[in-house]
C-alpha cells in the first residue's frame, strides 16, 4: 500500500520489515466512512457531509507487520487509504487554515472483518479494531510539501494492485482538509492524532 505525491513514482516493491510510524501513546485514530466518488458510487449513495468512525489506538501498527484473521471468519478485507497525521493542535479551525494542522501524510490499511459489520451496527468496534487492524507506513511524507488535491493512493494485495486512486476534486467527495476544519469544531486535534481519509 502506498501514497504518493509524484505520479511518476513506482514504489510498489517494499521492503517487508515492519516499519512503526511515531505516533503519539493515546492518539486519537478517527476514520472517514465514505470520501471518495467511487465508493460512493459502489455503495449506491453519495452523503451530504462527512461522517467518522473511531477506532482504538492500540489498532495502530507498522506497515509490513503479520494481520491475523481470527478463527471463525471469512472475510477479511483491506482498505487503503491515505492518514493524515496532525502536527498541531487544532480546535474550531477553518477551511483555510486547516492543512497547516496537518503534521504529515502516510499510507495506511483501514483493514475490517465484514463477518462483524452487521453486528457492529456502525461503530466498526469488533471488525476494525482488533490490534495492528491499522498499519501506517512506511514513510511520513511533510504535509508541506504536498498538494493535498495531487496524491495517489495504491493498494496491493499479493502483488496485484487492487485499488488505485487521487484525491483530484473530481475523485473525492470532501477535500482532505475538509475533515481537519470539521472534525475541529466538535473535537481537540492533538499533534500524533490519525485521520484515515477513506477508501476509493
Amino acid at each position: 500500500m502506498s501514497i504518493d505525491p509524484r505520479s511518476d513514482r513506482d514504489d510498489g516493491a517494499r521492503d517487508s520489515a515492519s516499519t512503526a510510524v511515531p505516533v503519539p501513546e493515546g492518539a486519537q485514530v478517527i476514520a472517514v466512512h465514505v470520501a471518495y466518488e467511487s465508493r460512493a458510487a459502489q455503495r449506491g449513495r453519495r452523503p451530504e457531509e462527512p461522517s467518522y468512525f473511531l477506532k482504538p489506538a492500540g489498532s495502530l501498527a507498522g506497515s509490513g507487520g503479520v494481520v491475523e484473521r481470527p478463527e471463525g471468519t471469512e472475510l477479511l478485507a483491506f482498505e487503503g487509504e491515505i492518514a493524515l497525521i496532525i502536527g498541531a493542535t487544532a480546535h474550531r479551525v477553518g477551511l483555510a487554515e486547516a492543512w497547516a494542522h496537518v503534521g504529515a501524510v502516510t499510507a495506511a490499511n483501514d483493514l475490517g472483518l465484514y463477518d462483524y459489520r452487521a453486528a457492529d451496527k456502525g461503530s466498526n468496534l469488533r471488525s476494525k479494531g482488533r490490534a495492528g487492524y491499522t498499519p501506517l507506513g512506511p514513510e511520513l511524507i511533510d504535509a508541506r510539501a504536498v498538494d493535498p488535491a495531487a496524491l495517489r493512493v495504491r493498494t496491493w494485495v499479493n502483488g496485484e494492485l487492487r485499488q488505485e486512486d487521487t484525491t483530484a476534486d473530481e475523485h473525492m467527495i470532501f477535500r482532505l482538509a475538509r475533515f481537519v476544519a470539521d472534525l475541529s469544531q466538535h473535537l481537540v486535534l492533538r499533534p500524533g492524532d490519525v485521520i484515515l481519509t477513506g477508501t476509493p
